[in-house]
């Protein structure tokens, strides 16, 4: 069950979202709120003031594409391994979340520790997506692959690019995700899926917000190290993540065969 949350502001929030975003990841697990340095917070200027900074972009997008390639290679992994793929990705890939927040500035440790949460992340995938194809659903998995690649392609290319200040979104989107948090746990306790099943979309509406933040940060900070470099990666992982799963459960819903 989820323990704490805690969010100062919004330019200082880059480290929490990790935390708070991998509640969204099935099945439910533990979540820890540690806290951070304001003074390891990157300087962030307005979008008026920003020269984008394409060494920090790709570096970002660099670390996030490796980060997904071991997600598929952890989905492979899962399959080998077996059942006990589970429970080793959901315990194992929160300890490593915690351990990333903690090695952020200790290379190389901070890269194989960003690699092997990504990896576990993909044995968790791994149960799921093979219960899909199982069922013959195959298809709709590749169809919520595609649209999350289209929307984080549309959403990511406004953040990095628009000139409004989109700093207040971040406690208006965090905000959010409480509420979304807060609903799929009454749903789990209610044992009311439709509860789930009325959330999803604004869930996917808000994964689709951060990814726009989220973009919109890493083209406007200065001063990033590689620690801030790798968490801002990882903020962005989970936001696509999330949002493959949301579409992927809403097209299930409405498209699967029970």
């Amino acid at each position: 069950m989820p323990t704490s949350y805690w969010r100062p502001n919004a330019t200082e929030a880059s480290d929490q979202d990790p935390i708070a975003r991998r509640l969204r990841m099935p099945p439910n697990g533990v979540v820890a709120s540690p806290s951070r340095s304001p003074g390891l917070a990157p300087e962030r200027v307005t979008p008026q003031q920003a020269v984008a900074d394409p060494a920090v972009m790709g570096r970002v997008l660099g670390l996030l594409g490796f980060a997904f390639l071991f997600t598929a290679g952890g989905v492979v992994l899962g399959r080998l391994v077996g059942p006990s793929a589970l429970p080793v990705g959901i315990v194992g890939g929160f300890v490593a979340l915690i351990a990333l927040l903690v090695l952020k500035e200790k290379a190389p440790l901070n890269l194989g520790v960003l690699y092997g949460f990504a990896t576990l992340e993909g044995m968790v995938l791994s149960s799921l997506l093979e219960m899909l194809v199982g069922r013959g659903l195959g298809s709709i998995v590749l169809q919520a692959a595609a649209v999350t690649a289209a929307i984080t392609m549309a959403a990511g290319a406004y953040g990095a690019t628009t000139k409004r200040d989109l700093s207040t979104w971040g406690g208006v989107l965090f905000a959010g995700l409480l509420a979304v948090v807060a609903s799929s746990l009454a749903a789990i306790l209610l044992q009311a899926p439709i509860i789930s099943l009325v959330v999803t979309p604004f869930s996917a509406a808000l994964f689709t917000g951060f990814i726009v933040y989220d973009l919109n940060r890493v083209a406007n900070v200065r001063g990033a190290t590689e620690g801030t470099q790798i968490l801002l990666a990882v903020s962005i992982y989970l936001d696509i993540l999330n949002l493959f799963l949301d579409l992927l459960r809403l097209l299930v819903a409405f498209f699967g065969d029970d």
